[in-house]
């Protein structure tokens, strides 16, 4: 059984024959391999302490803006994407930054120089960042979550929520983040408030870092017209890399200080990855959306998803050592803890094929 052809729009599409999608899934999670329970509770007190502040800073915009979105099927959606996938990120690169926070620094180093086992360094990680969380950098976790729900929010918003050709939604969408344009919908009300959120109490350094990135989110935003449209991306990436890189110069801009230009180059290889990752297993309702995705134009195969995520897997490893923390096992531990987190999320992206 193959994908079916279809017309789409834009360009004529030839779709190479795909595996099923029970074929595709099986494919991916044997690429990732089974991932080490011991390193869990890293993973847990990153998504704890995600959690913690999407309740304090992106449920109250929700309850003012959107409502009725604590009662529709987007809301996990939301949740999973923004603590889960994006939010995630950052914290992750703690743990790698070559400015690490104090309280990290502790752990890292002690994980790097003493013979801890795994889940003896996960619990520790575990503590300094639910401690970070709850007492320290709060402009930082609150901006990261606000970008994080931003990023999930203003992309369903685009896809689903808004009418007419694409042109004019993107216009419409533009105006909106520019002030130019009230909010006509409580979907794009929330699209709005988080925009505005995330932006506030900057100073001069970082509002310049801020617009740096906002200004990549127009670039995407009009970059999907183009690949709804179907026209030819000259990078081969059917425009998604204005995406990848508007997202990830947002969610970083928070820990820059801390993360450095390596942790951008990482986080832009996991995002592709998951981009690739998500068209790949979409296939099917990518199809019947008429989107010439570079999966259905036969840009990206398998083998696309395997260079993917082996980029990121020894992007994280050399990004680990150049922070100074080269004992093989501390290595080998943040690997392993970046895979687990990896595994859950494909394993939610596999559960929501519609989505």
């Amino acid at each position: 059984m193959t994908v079916p052809d279809a017309p789409l729009t834009g360009a004529a599409v030839t779709a190479p024959p795909l595996p099923p999608r029970a074929d595709r899934v099986r494919q991916l999670r044997a690429l990732l391999g089974p991932a080490d329970p011991a390193v869990r509770p890293l993973a847990d007190g990153i998504r704890r302490t995600t959690r913690l502040h999407f309740e304090r800073h992106v449920l109250p915009l929700v309850d003012a803006h959107w409502p009725a979105l604590r009662g529709d099927r987007f809301f996990e959606k939301l949740r999973i994407g923004a603590c889960d996938l994006y939010a995630s990120a950052p914290y992750t690169a703690f743990f790698c930054a070559p400015r690490r926070p104090l309280l990290v620094r502790l752990v890292t180093n002690a994980g790097n120089a003493l013979p801890l086992r795994p889940a003896t360094l996960a619990t520790l990680g575990r503590g300094a960042i639910e401690a970070l969380g709850r007492f320290a950098y709060q402009a930082q976790h609150r901006r990261i979550i606000q970008v994080a729900a931003f990023i999930v929010v203003i992309d369903h918003v685009f896809d689903h929520c808004m009418e007419g050709p694409a042109e004019a939604r993107a216009e419409h969408l533009l105006a909106l983040l520019d002030g130019t344009l009230a909010p006509s919908s409580p979907e794009l009300a929330l699209t709005r408030a988080l925009a505005s959120a995330m932006g506030e109490g900057l100073d001069a350094r970082d509002q310049i870092t801020f617009d740096r990135a906002m200004d990549r989110v127009r670039a995407w935003i009009r970059a999907e017209v183009r690949g709804m449209n179907g026209e030819p991306d000259p990078q081969g990436l059917g425009h998604r890399l204005a995406g990848v890189e508007g997202t990830i110069d947002g969610l970083l801009f928070p820990v820059i200080r801390f993360a450095g230009e390596g942790a951008r180059r990482w986080m832009y290889d996991v995002s592709l990855f998951v981009q690739i990752a998500d068209d790949w297993l979409d296939a099917e309702a990518d199809r019947r959306s008429r989107r010439p995705t570079p999966v259905l134009r036969g840009e990206w195969t398998f083998a696309s998803v395997e260079s993917a995520w082996r980029r990121t897997i020894t992007g994280i490893e050399a990004l680990v050592r150049a922070a100074g923390l080269t004992s093989p096992r501390y290595v080998r531990f943040l690997r392993d803890a970046y895979v687990l987190m990896m595994t859950d999320v494909l394993e939610a992206m596999i559960e929501r094929p519609d989505d």
